[in-house]
């Protein structure tokens, strides 16, 4: 069904929501969900992986060989140097971050929004690895279809290098930017009884239904397609509802992320970059430094 702006404003406006935050992380991910999954090859989510930031752990989700998908707050303002990527699929492997690349549009807050959206768009950041991860670790198509109702199943790391998590629930509302294309989903935490839906729908029940708490910034989003997971979005807030609790985690509270299908077109143009080898990249600046010193000399004997 076809969700109007006035439907969001009437739903949504009252909406109040957190960023998820560079901030003491707890030791585990996700409330409510399946649990601790498998780490091994075989898992479907073994191409997801932890990522530390400057000490913080949070979560990123291998998009192409080499590149790893993220929340753009996650490592804004971070060194490459002080960024890696953790998989621990069979057996465990650290491989450092050489480059980042923050969505452009990315600002960190709502300017521009449409009305009734208090969602920060475009939060999303694309890591380039130094290294190649190993040849059986998969990595996620985007998905492309419409995510209004999908069941989402999410995987973190949020505050570990080992315990990879897993939950599901439901993409309640999308919100579009002014051109029309669904930038970000939202989702609320629903009990075991319709007392703290918020956003309509029924509960996924106990071992399904999640939300996100601190730290899972980054946090990956799945949709199932012919059996097949593909990467549809990446969670990069906490939601608080009016008139509901204000207690990050508990029923009728929920979050959501970025619908990544509307940024494609600046995924693909990152991960297809040509990416100039250390030779040619040395070669080039000696090259450079020879042509500085031809024109200090020439400038020397002209002043002479």
């Amino acid at each position: 069904m076809a969700i109007s702006q006035a439907m969001l404003n009437k739903r949504l406006i009252p909406v109040v929501l957190a960023v998820l935050c560079l901030a003491p992380l707890s030791a585990s991910a996700l409330v409510g969900g399946a649990g601790v999954a498998d780490n091994s090859v075989t898992s479907p989510w073994a191409g997801v992986g932890s990522l530390s930031v400057g000490g913080g752990l949070f979560t990123g989700t291998l998009i192409a060989p080499g590149y790893v998908l993220t929340a753009a707050h996650v490592v804004a303002g971070a060194a490459a140097g002080s960024v890696s990527f953790q998989l621990n699929a069979g057996s465990s492997y650290t491989v450092a971050a050489s480059d980042i690349y923050i969505n452009p549009s990315y600002t960190g807050n709502t300017a521009g929004n449409v009305a009734g959206d208090p969602t920060n768009h475009n939060d999303l950041a694309i890591i380039r690895l130094s290294g190649a991860v190993g040849s059986n670790i998969p990595f996620y198509n985007l998905y492309s279809g419409n995510l209004q109702g999908a069941d989402l199943n999410f995987v973190s790391y949020a505050g570990s290098t080992t315990a990879k998590t897993t939950g599901e629930n439901i993409a309640d509302v999308l919100y579009t930017n002014a051109a029309g294309t669904n930038k970000t989903y939202i989702f609320d935490f629903d009990g075991p009884n319709q007392s703290t839906n918020v956003m309509g729908g029924g509960t996924l029940g106990a071992n399904r239904e999640a939300s996100l708490v601190n730290g899972d910034s980054g946090s990956a989003a799945f949709v199932s397609v012919n059996g097949q997971w593909q990467l549809a979005g990446i969670n990069t807030f906490e939601a608080t509802f009016a008139g509901r609790s204000t207690t990050p985690g508990t029923y009728g509270t929920g979050g959501g992320g970025v619908v990544l299908a509307g940024y494609s077109p600046w995924i693909n143009s990152v991960i297809t970059a040509p990416v100039p080898e250390p030779e040619s990249a040395n070669l080039l600046l000696l090259g450079l430094a020879v042509l500085g010193g031809a024109v200090h000399r020439r400038k020397s004997a002209r002043v002479s």
